[in-house]
């Protein structure tokens, strides 16, 4: 079996001794794949926590560029608005 082991695990040359130091410190192979999982499972839910938080900082930056185009045209308007009342005024004085 442990011919199998290293024919499987040809691409770490370590692998039989990697696995011997961690089953003399008490390490199993089911600690080991219990450890991968929990770390994926924790990754993946970091993944997830970063996607949210993504939409939200898009929310909110749209939300906000939204608010500063409405206050850009609401400044367009009025300064039109004010040069519509000087050309009257001008016109009036005439």
């Amino acid at each position: 079996m442990s011919s199998r082991s290293s024919q499987d695990h040809s691409w770490s040359p370590n692998y039989n001794q990697h696995m011997a130091e961690n089953v003399s410190n008490g390490v199993t192979n089911e600690h080991l794949a219990i450890n991968l999982l929990q770390t994926q499972l924790e990754v993946s839910s970091v993944r997830e926590e970063i996607a949210n938080d993504l939409r939200e900082l898009r929310r909110n930056l749209t939300r906000e560029m939204d608010t500063l185009n409405h206050e850009v045209d609401d400044v367009k308007a009025r300064r039109q608005l004010d040069l519509s009342n000087m050309v009257a005024d001008l016109k009036n004085h005439s």
